[in-house]
C-alpha cells in the first residue's frame, strides 16, 4: 500500500539535491528559447493547434475510424493484432520474436507502459534502445526525464561515469566523444539484429500508414531489419489521414524541441515489396519480410467511457512538463514511466491501477493548471486529478491526514479542527465571506479588509460561515461540499446582500465555478480587491502616501488561471502612492504556483515550501523587496519559505487608505 511515508522519502532526495535538477532545467530553458527564436515560422500557430484538438477529439475513441484504420493496414499488407491488456501484447511479441535472441528497438512510450524490454529480457531476448538517450538509461537504469529528451536531466560527467562504469574504461566528459561512442556501440546491435520494434507517433486511417519521427535516424535502420518490424503503439495515436497527422507532426516537433521540423518523418505503409520482373510480386525486397503493428488497449477504452478522453489527446510534446511547478522541484519522481507529470500519474489509473497513480504522484498536482496552458491541446490535470482522488476517496485509498482534514470539516466545519467563535455581524450591502485560512491562521487578512469596510461605512455582513469544501474538493471528497454549500447559501440570503465579497481565492473559485449548480440566487461575487478597486474608483475610498516600497504581485492560481482575475490586483497597487511596481517572472496566465493547493501543504509540506522558493527567485530576478498576493494560502506558503516578506494585498491598501 502507498503511504504518505514512502511519497515524502520517494521526493525526499530531489528536494534536498537541486543539483540533480541542474541539467533538466538547462534543458528545459534551452527548449523555451528556441520556442521564441522560431515562432515566427508558424504565423499559423494558432490555426494549427485548433485544427489538431478538432482532430483529437474527433479520433480519439471513435471506434469507426479505429475500425477503418484496422481494415485499412490489413490491405495494406501489415498483420494487426489489437491487444485489450499489456500482457496480451507483450505476450504475442514474444512469440512473434520467435527463436531470435537479439532485437533493437527505438524509443516508444508504449513499449515503456507495458514493459515490454524487461518482459523479453526475462525471457532470454536481449533488447537494446537505439535512441542514445534511452541506451544512457538503459546503462544507467535511470528514469526518463522528458518524452523526447529521456536522459536530459544526466550532465555530460554523469553520462562519462555511467559509460566508464558501463565499459570499463575511462571516458573524458565531453559530449563529442561520448556520442560518437554510442553511436557505435549502438550500430554494431542494429547490425546483427533481424527484428526491429518501433512505436509510432500517428496511425492514419485514411492511408493505412504508421507515421514515425526521429532526429536520430535510427527508426530508419531499425525498421529495416531483415525479418521483421513491429510496430507497438496504442488506440490513441489514431488520426483520419496523413494531412492531419503531420500537422500533429509539425506541432510536437516545435513545443518538444523548438524546432520547426524533425529531421526524419518515416511513413510505412506497406511491406518492402517489388514486382519489376513480368509483375511477380516479392515481398520483402530492400526491407523486413512483415510489418506486424500491435495496437495497445490496456485501459483506454475504459477511460474514453469514463469522461477521460481528453487525457490521451496527448501529442507527447513534454511542453507541460517545462511549465508545472511540482516538476521543477522533483524532476521524473512525478509521472508514470515514459508519461510525465501530472497527465502520466492520472493517465497510470487507467493504465495500471488506482495505487499506481498514487505511486506516481496523483496527490503532488497542486491542481495549479498551468499544464492546460502549456498544452497544444489543452489538456489541463487539476480536473482530472481531483476527479480520480474521489475515486481513490470512494475506495477507501485515502491519506490519513487528507481524512483528517475531511473529519475536521465534518465535525467543526473547519479544515483545522477549531472550535473558536467567530465574529458575527448584521448588515444588507455586502457579506463578507472570510474563509478558514483568514478566520483561522491568517486573521491580519479579515482585519484588514473588516478595516476597510469600516472606512467606507458600508452596511456589510458577518455570517456564521461555514468551510466552503475547496479543501474537500482538491482533495476527493467531493460529497460534503454540497452540504456547505447549502449551507453557506441559506446564511448569505438571510442578510438580504446582493454581493458577496472574499478574502480567499480558493474560497472564490469555489463559489464561481464549483457551486453553479447549487446556486439559485442572483448573487454577484467579488474577491476584496476588485471591490475596492471599484470604491476607489468611484472616489470613496481615498489613498494617501506612505513608505517608498517596491512590490511584485504573486497570481493565485485558484483566482488567475482559473477564474480569469489578473489586472484588479495589479490596478490597486499601480494606484498606490510611493509604491513601485514591477511585474514579477512567470506571471499573469503563466504566473508559477506558489505550491500550496490542491491538498499538496498539508501532507507534503516540503514539496511545498520549495515550490515557494522558485517563486520567490522570481520575485527577487526584478528586484522585488515585497511581495503582495491576494490568496490567504499563498501568503502563508509564500512566507514559510523565510526568504522575503509576503503580504495580501488588503493588508497594503490598508496602510496606504486614507
Amino acid at each position: 500500500m502507498v503511504t504518505e511515508a514512502h511519497l515524502k522519502n520517494k521526493i525526499s532526495k530531489p528536494l534536498k539535491n537541486k543539483g540533480k535538477l541542474i541539467a533538466l532545467r538547462k534543458a528545459f530553458k534551452t527548449t523555451r528559447e528556441r520556442q521564441e527564436e522560431n515562432i515566427s515560422l508558424f504565423p499559423d500557430l494558432e490555426q494549427r493547434i485548433n485544427r489538431l484538438k478538432q482532430t483529437r477529439d474527433f479520433s480519439i475513441g471513435n471506434k469507426e475510424l479505429l475500425s477503418q484504420a484496422i481494415k485499412k493496414f490489413e490491405n495494406n499488407g501489415f498483420r494487426v493484432f489489437y491487444a485489450d491488456t499489456k500482457k496480451d501484447a507483450v505476450d504475442f511479441i514474444l512469440k512473434e520474436i520467435g527463436e531470435e535472441k537479439l532485437v533493437v528497438k527505438s524509443k516508444s512510450n508504449v513499449t515503456k507502459e507495458i514493459g515490454l524490454h524487461e518482459y523479453l529480457e526475462k525471457n532470454g531476448v536481449e533488447v537494446i534502445e537505439t535512441d542514445l538517450g534511452d541506451y544512457i538509461l538503459q546503462l544507467s537504469k535511470e528514469k526518463p526525464a522528458h518524452p523526447t529528451g529521456p536522459a536530459c536531466h544526466l550532465s555530460r560527467h554523469e553520462i562519462a561515469k555511467i559509460f566508464s562504469d558501463s565499459f570499463g574504461k575511462n571516458f573524458e566528459p565531453d559530449p563529442l566523444i561520448l556520442t560518437k561512442f554510442g553511436k557505435e556501440k549502438i550500430r554494431g546491435y542494429i547490425e546483427r539484429s533481424k527484428i526491429g520494434i518501433t512505436g509510432a507517433n500517428a496511425l492514419c486511417a485514411e492511408e493505412g500508414a504508421a507515421v514515425i519521427i526521429n532526429n536520430e535516424g535510427n527508426i530508419n535502420l531499425v525498421q529495416m531489419r531483415e525479418k521483421k518490424h513491429i510496430i507497438v503503439t496504442s488506440i490513441d495515436k489514431i488520426y483520419p489521414n496523413i494531412e492531419e497527422a503531420i500537422n500533429m507532426v509539425k506541432l510536437c516537433t516545435y513545443y518538444a524541441t523548438g524546432a520547426p521540423i524533425t529531421s526524419y518523418i518515416e511513413i510505412i505503409s506497406g511491406v518492402s515489396k517489388t514486382a519489376d520482373i513480368e509483375k511477380m510480386l516479392f515481398k520483402g525486397m530492400q526491407g523486413p519480410n512483415e510489418v506486424i503493428l500491435v495496437l495497445v488497449d490496456n485501459g483506454r477504452t475504459e477511460a474514453f467511457a469514463k469522461g477521460y478522453k481528453n487525457l490521451f489527446y496527448c501529442i507527447g510534446c513534454g511542453n507541460c512538463l517545462l511549465d508545472c511547478p511540482v516538476y521543477h522541484v522533483v524532476g521524473n519522481e512525478y509521472g508514470y514511466k515514459g508519461y510525465l507529470g501530472g497527465r502520466g500519474a492520472s493517465a497510470s489509473f487507467f493504465l495500471e491501477n488506482p495505487e499506481a497513480a498514487l505511486e506516481n504522484g496523483l496527490f503532488f498536482c497542486t491542481t495549479c493548471n498551468n499544464c492546460e496552458v502549456s498544452c497544444p491541446v489543452d489538456i489541463g490535470n487539476a480536473d482530472y486529478s481531483e476527479r480520480l482522488r474521489e475515486e481513490i476517496s470512494l475506495a477507501g485509498l485515502s491519506f490519513p491526514t487528507h481524512n483528517q482534514v475531511l473529519e475536521n470539516i465534518k465535525m467543526t466545519k473547519n479544515p483545522f479542527g477549531d472550535t473558536s467563535k467567530k465574529q458575527i455581524k448584521e448588515g444588507n450591502e455586502v457579506v463578507y465571506y472570510r474563509g478558514c485560512m483568514a478566520l483561522y491562521r491568517e486573521k491580519n487578512i479579515a482585519d484588514s479588509t473588516i478595516k476597510l469596510l469600516e472606512k467606507l461605512n458600508v452596511s456589510y455582513a458577518l455570517i456564521d460561515e461555514v468551510c466552503c469544501g475547496s479543501v474537500a474538493l482538491r482533495t476527493g471528497n467531493k460529497k460534503i461540499v454540497k452540504e456547505l454549500a447549502k449551507e453557506n447559501f441559506e446564511k448569505i440570503k438571510k442578510t438580504g446582500a446582493k454581493t458577496v465579497i472574499f478574502s480567499c481565492a480558493g474560497c472564490l473559485r469555489a463559489f464561481m465555478k464549483d457551486y453553479p449548480d447549487l446556486n439559485d440566487t442572483n448573487l454577484e461575487f467579488l474577491h476584496s480587491s476588485q471591490y475596492f478597486l471599484q470604491k476607489i474608483k468611484e472616489g470613496k475610498l481615498k489613498l494617501k502616501d506612505g513608505r517608498k516600497l517596491k512590490v511584485t504581485f504573486h497570481d493565485p492560481c485558484h483566482m488567475g488561471r482559473h477564474l480569469k482575475i489578473y489586472e484588479e490586483p495589479r490596478d490597486v497597487l499601480k494606484r498606490l502612492p510611493t509604491i513601485e511596481f514591477v511585474e514579477i517572472n512567470n506571471s499573469k496566465e503563466n504566473s508559477r504556483c506558489c505550491g500550496a493547493g490542491g491538498g499538496v501543504k498539508s501532507i507534503f509540506g516540503e514539496l511545498s515550501v520549495s515550490m515557494a522558493k522558485e517563486r520567490i527567485d522570481d520575485a527577487r530576478d526584478v528586484g522585488a523587496k515585497i511581495i503582495v498576493s491576494t490568496c490567504p494560502f499563498c501568503k502563508r506558503n509564500l512566507n514559510d519559505s523565510l526568504e522575503m516578506e509576503v503580504i495580501d494585498l488588503s493588508e497594503l491598501l490598508l496602510e496606504y487608505s486614507i
